[in-house]
C-alpha cells in the first residue's frame, strides 16, 4: 500500500518564483519516487507547459491544468475513462466546463467597460508574454496554449479587480487570483478537480486506497485546494503574504520560500504519515497478539 498522494501546485511552490527551478527540492522528489508516493501537479499552466515541466521532474502520473479546469491522466495508470473524455497522446482528457472560446464571449459582455483594464495573455505575443513571466520563449508560446480558462494580465487597480470579478460571478463565471495573473474559468477550480482526481485513484487503486492526500500552494488560488486533503503546506511567498485557508488542522507553514519550502514541508508531512502507520502497525500487533 501506498501511504500517500501528493496535490502541488507548481509556480512558486514547487519551482522558484523567480526563476521557476526546482533544484532545492530535487532530494525530496528522489526520495518520494524511492518511497513510490506521486507527486501530482495541480497547476495554473496549461497541458503543453506541464507535460513539458513533468518530463524535467520525472514525474509520469497524472496532471491537473488551467487551474483545476481540465485533468489528464496517463491511459497505462489504471484509471477508468470518462465517458465524456478525449484522448491524445497516451492519455485521456476530463474537463469540468466549456471551452475558451466560450469564456471569452462571455468576457465580451465586460469588455466595453473592463477591455482597458486587462489583457488576455493569449493576445500578446510571444515575447511579450516572456517579459511578463521572465519564461523563455518557447515555455512563453506553451503558456498560451490555453483550452479551458482565460487568463489575464491585470492592469486596473485591487479594487477595480474585486468588482471584475464579482462581475464575472454574475456570469457564471469565476475568477481566481494566482502568483502572476487572474484567471477565469467557467467551471471546476482546483479543489474540486483534486476531490474528483483523489476519489478516483483511491477507488479505483487498491494499492491507494488508504492514502492520505496532501496538498501544497503559495497563493490565493491554491487555497481552497488545501481545504480538501487531508493535510496541506502552504508555502511561504516571496512577493506576497500568506493566504488563510479555512482549515482547524492539518496545515503546516513553510519557514523557507518556494522550493526549499516545498521540500522542508512535504518532508515534515510525510514524516508524519509514516510515524501514523508505525503507530497503526503496532496498534495492530498489539491486538493480534491480545486476540491469540
Amino acid at each position: 500500500m501506498n501511504s500517500a498522494l501528493i496535490y502541488t501546485d507548481l509556480d512558486g511552490t514547487l519551482l522558484d518564483h523567480h526563476t521557476y527551478s526546482f533544484d532545492a527540492a530535487r532530494s525530496t522528489l528522489a526520495a518520494l519516487k524511492k518511497r513510490g508516493i506521486p507527486v501530482i501537479p495541480c497547476t495554473s499552466k496549461t497541458r503543453s507547459e506541464t507535460a513539458k515541466l513533468m518530463q524535467a521532474l520525472a514525474f509520469d502520473g497524472p496532471m491537473i491544468v488551467e487551474n483545476g479546469a481540465a485533468i489528464w491522466v496517463p491511459r497505462d495508470w489504471g484509471l477508468s475513462r470518462p465517458d465524456n473524455a478525449v484522448d491524445d497522446d497516451g492519455a485521456w482528457g476530463h474537463s469540468f466546463g466549456p471551452s475558451r472560446a466560450m469564456i471569452r464571449r462571455q468576457l465580451a459582455i465586460l469588455s466595453i467597460e473592463w477591455g482597458n483594464r486587462y489583457q488576455s495573455l493569449c493576445d500578446l505575443s510571444d515575447k511579450q508574454v516572456a517579459a511578463v513571466t521572465g519564461l523563455d520563449l518557447d515555455s512563453a508560446a506553451r503558456a498560451k496554449r490555453r483550452q479551458h480558462s482565460e487568463t489575464l494580465v491585470w492592469l486596473g487597480t485591487p479594487a477595480d479587480r474585486t468588482t471584475f470579478a464579482e462581475q464575472v460571478e454574475a456570469l457564471d463565471m469565476r475568477c481566481v487570483e494566482g502568483g502572476r495573473f487572474v484567471h477565469v474559468l467557467a467551471s471546476g477550480g482546483k479543489a474540486e478537480a483534486v476531490s474528483w482526481l483523489n476519489h478516483k485513484i483511491r477507488t479505483e487503486r487498491p494499492d491507494y486506497a488508504d492514502a492520505i492526500s496532501i496538498s501544497a500552494g503559495d497563493a490565493a488560488n491554491d487555497v481552497e485546494m488545501l481545504e480538501v486533503t487531508d493535510l496541506a503546506l502552504l508555502v511561504r511567498s516571496p512577493v506576497s503574504e500568506p493566504p488563510k485557508p479555512k482549515r482547524q488542522g492539518g496545515l503546516v507553514i513553510s519557514d523557507a520560500m518556494g522550493p526549499a519550502g516545498w521540500a522542508e514541508g512535504i518532508e515534515a508531512l510525510i514524516a508524519r504519515v509514516e510515524e501514523e502507520e508505525d503507530r497503526g502497525r503496532l496498534l495492530s500487533k498489539r491486538h493480534d497478539h491480545n486476540a491469540a
